[in-house]
């Protein structure tokens, strides 16, 4: 518990130092990524483990990857080691960002607890799900989709969508989204600095 206290106090430091840098208000983000002030104010004190789907949609106002976003160090090239791999327990259950800094694409293993479900999420781009172990359902635009292990599918995620696990065994999903590299109408950008 305290190591999990500490990731997420230092997710938290990364968050405002990010939001410092592009010199934006708590509710300009809010605007931006269609998080609550309190709940922004609560990840960036490192009271709140951040879900998958709000760091993708932070990531994506700060154009940065979710690799960027989170990990306390960066790794070489793209090239994702087992043993470091950033691993965090989120509001849904424990996640492991398996693609590098920059990368184009985020790729996520996501381990749902048993009777959990993700929050809707709805971002610009694609989303490719695949199931490593158990069986899910993915509703995506109000129609559920029964997975499997084995089973894959690939959609829009510009539509509302959200992975439940109503099993009684957690199950292990792999994600690939475009959603953090995507920058969204009007990313906060760095600030300029005058010479």
């Amino acid at each position: 518990m305290a190591r999990e206290a500490e990731l997420d106090s230092w997710v938290g430091h990364q968050l405002k130092e990010l939001r410092s840098e592009r010199r934006i208000t708590l509710t300009a983000l809010s605007e931006q990524t269609g998080i609550s002030v309190a709940h922004l104010s609560r990840l960036e004190k490192g009271h709140r483990q951040p879900s998958v789907g709000s760091l993708l949609q932070i990531a994506r106002a700060y154009g940065v990857s979710l690799s960027e976003l989170i990990q306390e160090r960066a790794l070489d090239d793209h090239l994702v080691r087992a043993t470091e791999a950033t691993e965090r327990s989120g509001q849904e259950g424990r996640y492991t960002v398996l693609s590098g800094p920059g990368s184009a694409i985020a790729a996520i293993r996501l381990e749902l607890k048993a009777g959990k479900s993700t929050k809707d999420a709805k971002h610009i781009g694609e989303e490719w799900l695949h199931v490593l172990a158990g069986d899910i359902t993915l509703r995506v635009a109000g129609k559920d989709f029964s997975l499997g292990t084995g089973d894959s599918i690939h959609f829009d995620s510009s539509q509302v969508h959200r992975v439940t696990n109503e099993g009684r065994r957690a199950a292990t999903v792999l994600v690939a989204s475009t959603a953090a590299t995507m920058p969204m109408h009007h990313p906060v950008p760095l600030p300029r600095t005058r010479r």
